[in-house]
């Protein structure tokens, strides 16, 4: 396990501590070892921690370990944790010991969800590839600096991410000529909290694609207040990576022809991998969503339901 991260932040401690979970229910541990990560975390995660937060399960569990350790430490540090006796520690370890009859539960969920997630964006952009001749797909990943990730918490990104959205759905600026979008949140051991963003542009109104994912990111920056970083897909190196091998689905898309209409499908799956647990969030705040998309039945778009019928919904 590693914890020698010299700088704390809530994605990369909050993956720390689900992967120590994971070791006291499934693998080997010695008493010192665990006592060792044990106070590290503690310590950490007292900095960190938010009641206003919504957990992951092994998190959870952390939490009432946590109050455990508040009780045993009774106002000393947490270096005192070293000092547990084996009793202490065997609290400690049954506390913990509980998730691994909730991990099976909470993968399962997730690829339930999942699931459901793909199915909805694949039917969400069938209907639009069915109503239009051409589309431009234009695909940008959005996320924080490494060095500014230790003063982000899912509140801010929260905050970050409703500006954007408000900006979407106002289509002005550089989502001028949007006929439809998604986007994901995601969380890593690196890149901490981040978004893959799918815009979907009228081609007759916006041509340039690496320019448009390009101003998206740089409104992204302004959102964050410079802290954020993002990663524009649709350069033409990029774009050439996958064009050699017939795999090429951002972009121009022409909606009668097929490999190009099954590569924009499979890209835009990427949003929603089952694949993916270990990018899933671990905190959340109330109601919060980690996916969406727009709406394809909206009053300004014409011939919808005869779009509908067509694609047998």
């Amino acid at each position: 396990m590693h914890l020698t991260t010299p700088i704390w932040n809530e994605s990369n401690l909050c993956i720390a501590i689900e992967d120590f979970v994971y070791n006291v229910c499934f693998e080997q541990m010695s008493e010192q070892q665990f006592k060792q990560s044990l106070s590290i975390l503690y310590g950490a995660f007292q900095q960190l921690y938010s009641a206003q937060c919504q957990y992951s399960q092994p998190i959870q569990y952390f939490i009432q370990c946590k109050y455990w350790i508040d009780h045993f430490l009774n106002g000393q540090s947490a270096s005192h944790i070293l000092n547990f006796d084996i009793q202490q520690v065997s609290i400690l370890c049954c506390v913990l010991s509980q998730y691994r009859n909730d991990y099976w539960n909470e993968w399962n969920h997730f690829i339930q969800q999942e699931n459901q997630n793909r199915i909805s964006l694949h039917q969400y952009l069938t209907k639009l590839i069915t109503h239009y001749s051409e589309l431009l797909f234009v695909r940008v990943d959005l996320g924080y600096l490494k060095e500014q990730q230790v003063y982000i918490s899912i509140q801010d990104v929260q905050q970050h991410m409703s500006v954007l959205r408000n900006r979407i759905a106002n289509q002005d600026g550089c989502f001028f000529g949007l006929q439809g979008y998604a986007w994901a949140l995601e969380q890593g051991t690196d890149k901490g909290y981040h978004c893959h963003l799918l815009l979907i542009y009228d081609p007759s109104k916006r041509q340039s694609d690496w320019y448009l994912a390009d101003q998206v990111g740089q409104l992204w920056k302004s959102v964050t207040g410079d802290q954020g970083w993002y990663f524009n897909c649709n350069t033409t190196d990029h774009k050439q990576q996958f064009e050699v091998n017939g795999r090429l689905g951002i972009g121009h898309i022409q909606c009668n022809v097929l490999l190009e209409v099954s590569n924009a499908l499979n890209a835009a799956m990427y949003l929603v991998n089952p694949e993916k647990y270990a990018q899933h969030l671990r905190a959340k705040i109330p109601y919060m969503r980690s996916f969406g998309t727009g709406l394809f039945e909206v009053s300004w778009r014409r011939g919808v339901a005869q779009t509908l019928q067509q694609c047998g919904f």
